[in-house]
């Protein structure tokens, strides 16, 4: 299966440059860093704050990539000017990698982190009324697990308390990476494929759902992403395609959502609603 990122041209200086772009957001935009959101030594996540907010202001949690067992929070701190400069507050979630835990541990740290936003939205200076999602990769996969309702109820979390979700280049259906040279490390069980493959399940999204994906990345990483849709649509979700023309894995959030003027950074802000 073509899970891997060696077809993205000139690799190394993309990642040189998505670094060397996180790195300045990191020195340039003040960031609430490490605030816990569960008993997980990597229950934590950076919230970065408008600076001229006036009032509560709508928020953007952003899943992180890395095939659920690497990459930071920090690293994507790129993504702040796309948001905070617009008014609305981003914060990037930490969890659990695997193989420490497995993939049950990984969706209930963000379910953890959602509700922590959610319930401390006063204290944060956030509107409860306006919080989205967005992730890529193995974040977009977490995107479409928390926008599924079913868990909800049991966290004591509103149906009704998402406005909106962004899943970028995801993994919908989880049987292909356990076929493919990523199990090496995942090591996923038939019980995981099952249990956490949304493109394979029932659904109840009850928020609008756009699901995004590079026009250059990998043909399972289209293929995922256009059945995925097509499944959602079939249970009555509201759900967008975007396919970005030209844009790989990587660049599809550095030079697309970290974008301010690209669509599919517009698309995710309107998603929020902002007044």
């Amino acid at each position: 299966m073509p899970f891997t990122l060696d077809s993205i041209k000139d690799l190394d200086a993309v990642m040189h440059r998505r670094a060397l772009a996180a790195e300045r957001a990191s020195a340039l935009y003040a960031c609430q860093r490490a605030i816990p959101y569960g008993p997980d030594e990597d229950h934590t996540l950076d919230l970065y704050l408008p600076s001229d907010a006036v009032g509560p202001v709508p928020l953007l949690m952003f899943i992180h990539g890395g095939f659920w067992r690497s990459m930071r929070a920090a690293q994507f701190s790129f993504l702040a000017p796309a948001f905070v400069d617009h008014g609305v507050a981003l914060a990037v979630i930490d969890y659990p990698l695997i193989p420490r835990v497995r993939m049950q541990a990984v969706v209930q740290a963000c379910r953890l982190a959602l509700v922590h936003l959610h319930r401390q939205a006063d204290v944060l200076g956030l509107d409860r009324s306006r919080i989205g999602l967005a992730g890529n990769s193995a974040g977009g996969h977490l995107v479409a697990e928390l926008m599924d309702t079913a868990w909800m109820a049991g966290m004591d979390f509103p149906q009704d308390g998402l406005c909106g979700g962004v899943a970028i280049s995801g993994l919908f259906d989880l049987a292909p990476v356990a076929q493919s040279f990523q199990n090496d490390s995942l090591q996923l069980s038939a019980q995981e494929i099952a249990c956490f493959s949304p493109l394979k399940r029932q659904l109840s999204l009850r928020a609008p759902l756009v699901v995004a994906v590079g026009g250059a990345e990998t043909s399972e990483f289209l293929r995922q992403s256009a059945q995925f849709v097509r499944h959602a649509r079939e249970q009555g979700a509201q759900v967008g395609h975007m396919e970005v023309p030209l844009a790989n894995h990587i660049t599809v959030v550095l030079d697309e959502l970290a974008q301010a003027q690209q669509p599919l950074s517009r698309v995710t802000r309107e998603l929020l609603r902002p007044v």
